[in-house]
């Protein structure tokens, strides 16, 4: 073998790299797969095997079906809607109670969610 410099005419060889052979290109990821398979079924055996079962589904015990003639009831009434009062500048709960013949206690009881506080001109109050 020589060694130093080529001649000038002649051009280097480059190396090609070789192809994978086939038992590269699928033994390594067969090889792979079969390992982690080994290692889930080993640490499965560890912790003694054991899986959650599926919950079983609830079965709600059916009433005996039953025909019973009811006696026709005439359909209660709706209830007249009740007075309302219109917020005015200016007013709070003791004026619209004062003004609408009726008491604080009533007027809150009746709004549960509206403070005093915080009315706004233009929005309705239940009153009755």
């Amino acid at each position: 073998m020589r060694s130093g410099r080529r001649p000038a005419g002649r051009p280097r060889r480059l190396r090609r790299p070789r192809k994978a052979g086939p038992l590269a290109r699928y033994g390594a990821p067969a090889g792979f797969l079969l390992a982690a398979t080994i290692a889930i079924l080993l640490i499965h055996s560890a912790l003694g095997g054991k899986t959650v079962p599926a919950p079983a589904p609830v079965t709600q015990p059916k009433p005996p079906a039953t025909t019973t003639v009811a006696a026709s009831k005439p359909k209660p009434r709706p209830k007249p809607g009740g007075r309302y009062h219109v917020v005015q500048s200016g007013e709070g709960f003791a004026a619209i109670a004062a003004a609408e013949h009726t008491t604080v206690a009533q007027i809150e009881a009746l709004n549960p969610g509206v403070s005093s506080n915080a009315l706004r001109v233009g929005q309705k109050i239940r009153v009755g």
